[in-house]
């Protein structure tokens, strides 16, 4: 049972779940664990560009950009393994909401490549923009895939009720946004402002479904329904929105200089810094709600699922955004916002591997 203490902190962000804390089984691999790799990818992105802030990041951006790419070359073979014994397996993994982190840590592992492995094998630089465009172009094309059959299931009214989890499957073309303004930069001219209006057209996408989703998310979990203990950590969901909103802005508005005017540019480069701003104001409280609920889902022992990873991406994008929008802005403090948000996300990240590490060996054989 909660604490007297427990019960008031309850309180103060919503209503303790009932719920006790129980080993849950752990599932095969499949779409379901993807949001590991978009932690993992995108922790070794805002690493290495914390390296001149934060001692020993450089390094540590190496081992973890090895790890989001083992995760995702082994959870992909293993999934396929799944699919080889049992054809009908993706018809039934079709309308999960994990395609969209199928998406997003395709596009976060190789953007994270992109930004490594130059700075450390400048010979292998062409290569590695050349996968995270290959891993772009695919991972867009799923995640609008994912986008276009949950505006199918709302149509057709078989699409459960708005949650946090929900929205992950309308989330990755903003991922696709910001990372494909990066590819746009390495592409011909013409070819590279296609890419940009891509990214463009995905950032306005996903913005709008977004909130259409966490809207209402928020609304049942306050005021009727709190979150399942097991659940705890996709408190952290919603923030994802919010910095990977900057993050594509910026982003977008700063590649834009190559096809727009001077005047335009300028225009487009105050808009995604009012963006920034106005994000930075409202995501405050999410970021405060979204941290109480997952310490308190840690301090009652939320039993693990590979959803502790749900509190993992968001957190970066808070990270990438600050960053990306305290280089645009040249306000220090906000660059390092995105830089105290990047420890945290080291925290989130090592909870999580350490949580399904610990879940994997108890599992038997």
């Amino acid at each position: 049972m909660p604490s007297v203490r427990d019960s008031r902190l309850g309180l103060l962000v919503n209503p303790d779940p009932a719920d006790e804390p129980r080993p849950l089984p752990v599932p095969p691999a499949g779409p379901i664990w993807y949001p590991a790799v978009m932690g993992t990818g995108i922790l070794a992105n805002t690493l290495h560009q914390c390296a001149e802030r934060l001692p020993g990041a450089a390094a540590l951006a190496v081992v973890v950009l090895l790890i989001s790419w083992a995760l995702l070359i082994g959870l992909t073979a293993g999934y396929g393994l799944r699919l080889a014994r049992d054809p009908g397996l993706l018809g039934r993994d079709l309308h999960s909401p994990f395609w969209g982190p199928v998406a997003m840590g395709a596009m976060s592992a190789g953007s994270a490549a992109a930004t490594i492995v130059p700075a450390h094998l400048p010979g292998l630089s062409a290569a590695a923009w050349a996968v995270d465009g290959v891993l772009w172009v695919l991972a867009t094309a799923i995640g609008l895939a994912a986008e276009w059959l949950h505006l199918l299931r709302r149509r057709r009214g078989t699409e459960p009720e708005p949650s946090f989890v929900s929205c992950l499957a309308v989330l990755a073309p903003m991922v696709s946004s910001t990372v494909g303004a990066g590819v746009a930069a390495h592409c011909p001219h013409i070819l590279g402002g296609i890419v940009l209006a891509i990214s463009a057209f995905s950032w306005i996408a996903s913005l709008v479904l977004g909130w259409a989703i966490f809207i209402p998310a928020y609304r049942s979990t306050l005021r009727r329904a709190p979150l399942p203990l097991a659940a705890s950590a996709s408190a952290i969901i919603p923030l994802g929105i919010v910095g990977q909103s900057v993050a594509g802005a910026v982003a977008i508005a700063a590649q834009s200089r190559a096809w727009l005017g001077d005047g335009a540019a300028k225009v487009l480069d105050a808009a995604a810094n009012g963006w920034g701003w106005a994000m930075l104001v409202l995501g405050a409280p999410m970021i405060a709600w979204g941290l109480l609920v997952y310490a308190r889902g840690l301090a009652r022992s939320m039993p693990f699922t590979p959803g502790w990873f749900g509190a993992t991406f968001p957190i970066g994008t808070l990270a990438l955004g600050g960053i990306l929008l305290g280089g645009s802005t040249g306000v220090a403090a906000v660059t390092w916002m995105g830089t105290a948000a990047c420890v945290v996300l080291t925290a989130t990240v090592s909870i999580g591997l350490a949580g399904a590490a610990t879940a994997l060996l108890r599992e038997p054989a």
